[in-house]
Order: structure tokens, then sequence, then C-alpha cells
């Protein structure tokens, strides 16, 4: 009896899980035991080491897709797919930040410094000088080393290719803005890695 009990309770959750939604064609509404697929592998035009290099100064970012992994939604459980990365900060030739050996850990996805799975296409304000066919990622950022208060820190990325070169174009920004409590010198302003856009070439 128990036996047929536990093949029940499996086969019922095997089929939740087979409810596959696509990220960029679906509303993402974290359907209980649904696996929200990039349906079209955009996320594998971004994944790999990318450089940006200014004399001394160079900003590498590796980024790596992690495919029907599970994340709990407030009461649901649900699979989905995400990219996560790591990044290294050279300023003046010397390393001001490391967190790619983090990218070898077997983390949750949320716990990566560069973690997410947001889609955007030509009809989103992200997106208004994509071409048709054009897609960019939105993805959180992380720095182990500084907390800033009411910063919340996004990386969006496009593909740039140039000249037969592969190349993203980085838009690092915040749309928060930094709490500061009335008579405190916050410990920090800025992250490790300066915010703006960077070019990054595929190494």
């Amino acid at each position: 009896m128990k036996k047929v009990l536990f093949i029940i309770i499996l086969l019922s959750f095997g089929s939740k899980a087979q409810t596959i939604k696509s990220l960029y064609d679906d509303e993402y509404a974290a359907v209980d035991g649904a696996y929200y697929k990039d349906t079209h592998n955009d996320f594998d035009n971004f994944t790999g080491t990318w450089k940006y290099t200014s004399g001394t100064t160079s900003l590498t970012i590796t980024l790596q897709k992690k495919t029907m992994t599970p994340t709990k939604f407030g009461s649901n459980n649900i699979f989905e797919d995400v990219l996560v990365g790591g990044y290294k900060y050279i300023e003046n030739g010397i390393v001001k930040i490391n967190t790619v050996p983090q990218l070898y850990l077997d983390l949750d996805s949320i716990e990566y410094y560069i973690t997410g799975n947001a889609i955007i296409g030509p009809n989103s304000q992200y997106c208004l000088d994509c071409g048709p066919n054009d897609r960019k990622v939105l993805l959180i950022f992380n720095d182990p080393d500084r907390y800033i208060l009411g910063y919340d820190a996004q990386m969006i990325f496009q593909r740039a290719d140039s000249g037969g070169v592969q190349k993203l174009k980085l838009l690092f920004r915040t749309i928060g803005n930094m709490i500061v409590e009335e008579g405190v010198t916050p410990l920090y302003t800025s992250y490790t890695v300066p915010f703006g856009e960077y070019i990054l070439v595929k190494q």
C-alpha cells in the first residue's frame, strides 16, 4: 500500500513539472509545479566569459545558464532556467574584487552575485533600440563587500557584435536611491564595480 501511494505522489508531482511555460512568451505567474523555460534559447547568446578593457582597468564577467532549477516562489514550488554569473574587476592593475570562483559552488540561483532570468524584447521600455528579433537580459547584481541600503542594482546585457567579433553591451545601474540615516555618514556610496556602460568582448 505504501509503495502504491508513493508512486501516485511521484506521478502527481511529475505531471505538474511537465507544465512548460516560456520565460519570454508567457506571463510569469508562478504556477505551482510549472517549468519556466528559456524556450527560445536566448540565454545561450549571453553565456561564456566576456571582458571590457581600458588601459590597465578591466571588467571580466562569466555567465552560465542553469536549467530547470527548483525555486520556491511564495507557496508555490516551480522550476526555472536562470543565468548566473561572477565578475572580476581590476582597476589600474589592482584586483579590486573577484567573485568568479563562486561559480564553481553548487548554490541556489538567488545566491550568486549576478543572477536572474528576465528576457526583454522590443515591446519593452528597456528595449526601445531593439530590432524585431533582438533580446536583452536583465540580471540582479550584488557586491559581497559592500551593501548600500536603497540601491537595487541591475545589469542589462545586449548583444552588440561588430566586425565579426562577439560583444556584449552592458548597462550597469541602480533603479533605487541610497537611504541615509540622518547624521550618519554612509560607508559606501558606490559599489566596487562602477556604474556605467561597458562593451565586453567574448573571450
